[in-house]
């Protein structure tokens, strides 16, 4: 008889990739919304917000009695959204699958991010104001908060921290868009700057890779193993620096056929949002899209590197070398050309912009 799995999160850009990793293994239960999601997996409508998942106690412990593991992929990933909203779902949602793996008696993998702890770029990210309403660090400290919720539970867990999911390693097909291809399809637009210091890292690493790491974790928790506390799912050392990034970003959009120039570097941290060159005569549309550069940049910190985490050799999951990272990227950065063209520049266009993508 296959273990059974409990998987918060499927339909969503990582669940999506992790599920059918998993299926080879495990006989899936998904833990959905209150609507049903078209995927041929039993299905059991929860509310990450509620106590006992908004379940009445008799449903909880069936429930929990199901699980020979749970993986919570599931949270609140807006950048515009309120830190309490964030906090209900993320923290909240996390304490709620503590319990339900506390009454299971069972593992927890659990999906934060490798950027949990970078925090202190908010002063900075509310310097943009009323330009732009999103902020990275309100996410990161509510995934932070769940980490700790996740920290607190008596059975055997794991925290996957992923960096910054790119499309899958095949072709760099990604099921939806995410914030990072918005500032590619920006930045490959003919921005005549970005925010950005030539050493920060721009860690990358794609869906299959961080899905096989997910999968191969839930597999050494049935199999009785030791899990890791953390696993770093990022490119680590080899990760791109925004130069490199620029560069191959640069390249794509050439091969592509657009009339690429390669922009100039404005540090974040000492350069305000509203210096940007121009600024009075860029449109309020492209004023948003510097916005979400600008506090996105910030989070990318010093650059220093992330850690990088091997799976003992029967699990392992391909380790991302210098060659790779480039590779990689510009993997994805083709896939995102060929299926969303960015127009070129229109002649003067400098002046106020391109039509950005966000």
């Amino acid at each position: 008889m296959r273990p059974v799995a409990l998987v918060t999160g499927i339909s969503g850009v990582l669940g999506s990739a992790v599920v059918p990793a998993m299926a080879k293994s495990f006989d899936i239960v998904a833990l959905t919304g209150r609507r049903p999601i078209d995927l041929p997996y039993r299905q059991v409508g929860i509310d990450l917000r509620a106590p006992q998942l908004g379940l009445d106690s008799p449903d909880f412990k069936e429930l929990a009695q199901q699980a020979d593991v749970i993986v919570h992929l599931a949270g609140n990933v807006r950048y515009t959204a309120s830190a309490d909203d964030l906090h209900a779902v993320n923290e909240g949602g996390a304490a709620e699958m503590v319990a339900l793996a506390e009454t299971a008696g069972c593992p927890l993998i659990y999906a934060s991010t490798a950027f949990a702890g970078r925090h202190a770029q908010a002063a900075r990210e509310d310097s943009v104001g009323a330009v732009c309403s999103s902020r990275p660090s309100a996410y990161h400290r509510s995934k932070a908060a769940a980490d700790e919720r996740i920290r607190s539970c008596t059975q055997p867990w794991s925290i996957v921290r992923p960096s910054i999911i790119m499309g899958d390693s095949p072709d760099g097909a990604m099921p939806e868009l995410q914030n990072m291809h918005r500032i590619m399809m920006f930045v490959a637009s003919g921005l005549p700057a970005v925010f950005g210091r030539p050493e920060q890292r721009v860690d990358m690493v794609p869906r299959d890779h961080v899905a096989a790491a997910v999968a191969a974790l839930a597999r050494l928790a049935v199999e009785g193993s030791p899990l890791p506390r953390e696993h770093w799912a990022t490119a680590g050392p080899s990760a791109l620096t925004v130069a490199e990034w620029v560069d191959v970003l640069g390249a794509s959009a050439t091969a592509a056929g657009l009339p690429f120039r390669r922009p100039a570097l404005l540090d974040p941290f000492t350069t305000e949002l509203t210096a940007y060159p121009q600024w009075e005569t860029v449109r309020r549309s492209v004023r948003r899209a510097l916005g979400n550069l600008y506090v996105s940049a910030l989070a990318l910190g010093d650059g220093e590197s992330f850690p990088a985490s091997a799976l003992p050799e029967s699990h392992r999951v391909p380790e991302i070398d210098r060659g790779a990272a480039r590779s990689l990227f510009a993997n994805d950065m083709a896939w995102l050309l060929r299926k969303h063209v960015v127009p070129g520049p229109r002649k003067h266009e400098h002046a106020t912009g391109p039509s950005p993508v966000a």
